[in-house]
């Protein structure tokens, strides 16, 4: 018999080789054209990037301010228009960047979303289903009293997903007067 805690680490180890398995099925599904966005995503997100970026435009503005001070010549003088259009593409390429690997992303999380869902589901009606045996085996057993346990009625059966949308609904503000709260702030402006 194995020891709780190996039997703990044991899962947790199942658990990682699983999500091991999504970070590599996610990897194999890049595009080719996705793989060096991502390359360049990981790279602007470490904080040497900024550093590195923010070193070389000072250096950029020094050189230019020394030699046009000491030789009257600089290839970009204030107000650094060259400097100001590297900025630009920079800023353009970072940002496309950031967008495409967030869009990413939560195609990704919408993906985990609903794998979640799914075993949410399977372990919902599997519950349903061992409370269901358990009332099935404690009214066939004679040293068992058997009563009427209306909790246990009630969890024997899975959850009706349109039931629970609608109380829900009636949970937020506005949904159970078919007001939005957005019309009512609009009707109050």
């Amino acid at each position: 018999m194995t020891q709780p805690d190996a039997r703990f680490s044991q899962l947790l180890s199942q658990n990682a080789e699983i999500n091991a398995l999504l970070q590599r099925q996610a990897e194999t599904n890049l595009s080719t054209l996705h793989r060096p966005i991502q390359r360049l995503a990981r790279l602007l997100g470490r904080p040497a990037f900024i550093v590195t970026v923010l070193t070389l435009f000072l250096l950029w503005i020094t050189v230019n301010l020394n030699l046009a001070f000491f030789t009257h010549q600089s290839w970009d003088t204030p107000p650094f228009f060259w400097l100001q259009g590297l900025i630009g593409v920079l800023s353009l390429v970072i940002t496309a960047t950031v967008l495409i690997s967030q869009a990413r992303q939560a195609r990704l999380a919408e993906q985990r979303s609903q794998l979640q869902l799914q075993i949410v589901l399977l372990t919902e009606q599997r519950t349903a289903k061992i409370i269901g045996l358990l009332e099935e085996l404690r009214r066939d057993l004679p040293s068992v009293r058997d009563r009427h346990d209306e909790v246990a009625d009630a969890m024997q059966h899975s959850g009706d997903p349109q039931t629970i949308l609608q109380a829900l609904g009636a949970l937020e503000p506005g949904e159970a007067d078919g007001t939005a709260p957005d019309a009512e702030l609009e009707a109050g402006a």
